[in-house]
C-alpha cells in the first residue's frame, strides 16, 4: 500500500458543459455506469493508494453527499475551498494534510498509467514536480514567418507535447507558494508557479503514451464517454 495521498481537484464549475453541470459537478458526471470520480478513485486504488483528498468548491454538497455513502473503500477527506477559490488557492489549503509529496490530478480526467512508475520518476528526478505529458500530432502544418511576412519555416503536421492535468508535487512546493500566484485564477496560477519551477530547473516531465481522456464541453463529454467504454471494453476483452 503506498502512504502517498492523492489529490483531486473536484471544484470547477465547468461551465462549458452547459446543462450537465447546473445540477452535478463536473467529476460526478458518469463515465459509463460510474461517474468519473469514482472511476479515478479506483484506478488509483488498484495501484496501491488508500488516502484521498478531494478539493472541492461548487455543489461540494453534491460530492460530500457521494463519499458519504460509503461505497468507495477509501479513506477521503473533503476540503472545501468555495466557490471561486483557484487550483492553487485550493493545493495550499491541504498542504498540511498531505505527507513529503503528493500526486495530484484533475476530477474530470483520466490517466491510464501507473502511478507508482511517476512516483519513482520524480523520486530519482531530484526535482520539486513532475507533470505528465503526452504526444498529440497537429493535424495541419505549421508555418512560422518573420516581421516581413518571408516564411521562415514550414513543418507538416509537427509533433507536439502537453500537459495531461496530473502531476506530482513535494509539500515545500505548496508550503513556499507566493501569495500573488494563490490568488489568481485556475490556469493562470498553475502557469505562473510551473514557469516559476522552469526558471528554477524545478520542473520534470513524465511522458505517459498510454489512454488518457477529459472533458470540457458536452460533446468532449459524449466523445470521452464512447472512448472511454471502448477501452476498458478491449481491455477486458
Amino acid at each position: 500500500m503506498n502512504k502517498d495521498k492523492v489529490v483531486i481537484l473536484c471544484g470547477g464549475r465547468g461551465r462549458r458543459l452547459g446543462k450537465l453541470s447546473r445540477a452535478l459537478p463536473k467529476p460526478l458526471i458518469p463515465l459509463g455506469e460510474k461517474p468519473i470520480l469514482q472511476h479515478i478513485v479506483e484506478f488509483y486504488m488498484s495501484h496501491g493508494f488508500r488516502e484521498f483528498i478531494l478539493c472541492t468548491g461548487y455543489l461540494s454538497e453534491s460530492i460530500e453527499a457521494f463519499i458519504s455513502r460509503g461505497n468507495l473503500g477509501a479513506k477521503i477527506e473533503i476540503s472545501n475551498a468555495g466557490e471561486d477559490a483557484g487550483m492553487l488557492k485550493r493545493l495550499f489549503l491541504v498542504k498540511d494534510l498531505i505527507g513529503n509529496r503528493a500526486i495530484v490530478t484533475y476530477g474530470d480526467t483520466f490517466v491510464n498509467m501507473d502511478p507508482n512508475l511517476v512516483l519513482k520518476w520524480h523520486i530519482k528526478s531530484r526535482k520539486n514536480l513532475t507533470i505528465t505529458i503526452a504526444d498529440i500530432r497537429s493535424p495541419f502544418g505549421i508555418v512560422k514567418y518573420d516581421r516581413e511576412q518571408r516564411v521562415t519555416l514550414f513543418e507538416e503536421k509537427p509533433l507536439f507535447s502537453y500537459y495531461i492535468g496530473n502531476f506530482i508535487t513535494d509539500k515545500a512546493v505548496l508550503e513556499d507558494l507566493d501569495n500573488n500566484l494563490i490568488s489568481l485564477p485556475d490556469g493562470e496560477g498553475l502557469i505562473g508557479l510551473f514557469n516559476n519551477l522552469i526558471d528554477k530547473g524545478e520542473l520534470t516531465a513524465y511522458k505517459h503514451k498510454g489512454f488518457n481522456i477529459t472533458f470540457n464541453t458536452a460533446q468532449e463529454w459524449a466523445k470521452a464517454e464512447e472512448d472511454f467504454i471502448k477501452f476498458f471494453t478491449q481491455e477486458e476483452g
